[in-house]
């Protein structure tokens, strides 16, 4: 099947914080730490919209892509072969680098493009709270 499929691609499109107005902001708990995956003494700032003229008094202004790449090679190829489920055929795309539209949003907040809020409303984040 690999010589038949390149790689699979999954996109979606979060708005893009304003850059006049975005409001830093320390997670403060539990929850909201472990959906970004940082330790409870982690001092970074992430932002939250607010609204201002520029945006229209929404918070956002422009989208921006998050996306994952599922990349087709011989071990995946082989997986499927012999009908591996779908944990066995993640975790070795896992090993090789993959990573989860979940996870580009994350880093998309942690990077001050986007917020939690918005990128709540586009990908499933309970895999990440438990």
């Amino acid at each position: 099947m690999s010589g038949n499929i390149i790689g699979v691609v999954a996109q979606r499109l979060v708005r893009r914080l304003c850059t006049k107005c975005k409001q830093p902001f320390t997670p403060d708990d539990d929850g909201t730490r472990r959906i970004l995956g940082v330790a409870a003494g982690w001092q970074g700032t992430v932002y939250r919209h607010v609204g201002c003229g520029s945006c229209d008094h929404t918070g956002y202004k422009g989208r921006l892509a998050i996306m994952e790449l599922f990349r087709m090679d011989g071990e995946i190829d082989e997986l499927i072969a012999r009908r591996a489920t779908g944990r066995e055929i993640r975790e070795s795309a896992r090993k090789r680098g993959f990573r989860t539209l979940a996870e580009d949003a994350v880093n998309r907040v942690l990077q001050g493009d986007t917020d939690l809020e918005e990128i709540s409303r586009i990908v499933d984040l309970t895999d990440r709270i438990d």
